[in-house]
């Protein structure tokens, strides 16, 4: 694809989570939304009438439309792989809503037909894109605080009501911890620029069987340690704090906060200098995903060195190796 190339995306799934990427979409000059398909009768054609999208189709029509490069999913856990599967063996590049699939072994499959029919495929950790979260780990990287040794991070609260059915449902592949969890998980893990070599974690159930509170610590290779706790169902300060042998970071509202401050001490008991960070945000997150995207695809790149798809199968193993501590499967898993 050239620079100058329109990018036209389809979005398979228009529930809660597509809206906002079709008003980031709106957003965009290089972007336009042709598509949307749905598998429940009615539900495309209201969603494309209510974005103004061209067409209203089935999952076997978006793939085999000549007009579209691009389809996001965002259906529930549960499908990805299978959507992604089908959008990639039609030759369509694909954005995939986090989390990427339910396990490690169908996102290590959906890598290897990516590379095979030479597609873009990213994760959707939109996060991980925006200014402040960026900024966050220019800021690190310049050894601002020193060596990191130690991140805590919460993040949870009650779920909302429009989450609720897919989030407490295990045969939708529900959980805080593939849903909520990704979040502070991929943060770390963004920011020491490594994966977890020890991990061990505890959660409790709720009474359909989903795991709505977990605690996780992890040991890096670099020797650094995270411990993070997340729930659905329990109101926490979402905060993240991240110490360092020359200082530390207090970050409220990591997830999309604007301010984070620095405390250095150089190493003694005693803050010595404190600075404090602003670095503003769009208020629709989604754009710098969107933007990334139309990036990559002008320039012919098959993946974000943003969000490498070696670290989200990496991450996909991390939740893999927790469910497997607590004896945990979802219905439909092998």
């Amino acid at each position: 694809m050239t620079a100058s190339k329109t990018i036209n995306w389809g979005i398979m799934g228009p529930g809660v989570i597509a809206r906002k990427m079709a008003r980031a979409l709106a957003l965009i000059p290089e972007a336009k939304l042709v598509a949307a398909a749905s598998k429940t009768p009615g539900r495309a054609q209201a969603f494309a009438e209510e974005y103004g999208v061209e067409q209203a189709l089935t999952y076997e029509e978006i793939v085999r439309s000549p007009e579209i490069d691009i389809i996001y999913v965002a259906t529930t856990h549960n499908f990805h792989y299978e959507n992604a599967r089908l959008a990639l063996a039609h030759g369509k590049h694909v954005l995939m809503e986090k989390p990427f699939t339910v396990n490690a072994a169908e996102a290590r499959e959906l890598v290897e037909l990516a590379k095979k029919k030479n597609r873009f495929l990213m994760e959707a950790m939109w996060v991980r894109y925006l200014p402040s979260i960026r900024r966050l780990k220019q800021e690190v990287g310049s050894g601002v605080i020193g060596a990191l040794k130690q991140l805590k991070v919460n993040f949870g609260g009650f779920v909302k009501p429009w989450y609720e059915g897919r989030l407490k449902d295990p045969d939708l592949a529900g959980g805080v911890t593939l849903d909520i969890k990704i979040y502070p998980i991929s943060f770390v893990c963004n920011l020491l620029q490594e994966l977890p070599s020890e991990i061990k974690s505890m959660s409790r159930f709720s009474d359909r069987g989903v795991d709505e509170l977990a605690n996780y610590l992890f040991r890096f290779p670099s020797g650094a340690f995270a411990n993070i706790s997340t729930s659905f169902n329990l109101k926490m300060i979402n905060r993240a704090e991240i110490y360092g042998s020359e200082g530390y970071i207090e970050f409220p509202n990591f997830m999309d906060g604007e301010a984070f401050t620095i405390y250095k001490h150089g190493g003694s008991n005693d803050d010595q200098e404190t600075i404090e960070v602003t670095e503003p945000n769009h208020e629709n997150g989604f754009i710098y995903q969107a933007q990334e995207v139309v990036r990559c695809l002008q320039s012919g790149k098959t993946e974000s060195d943003i969000m490498p798809l070696a670290e989200t199968v990496g991450l996909m193993r991390v939740m893999d190796k927790m469910r497997h501590e607590w004896g945990f499967k979802y219905p439909f898993e092998k």
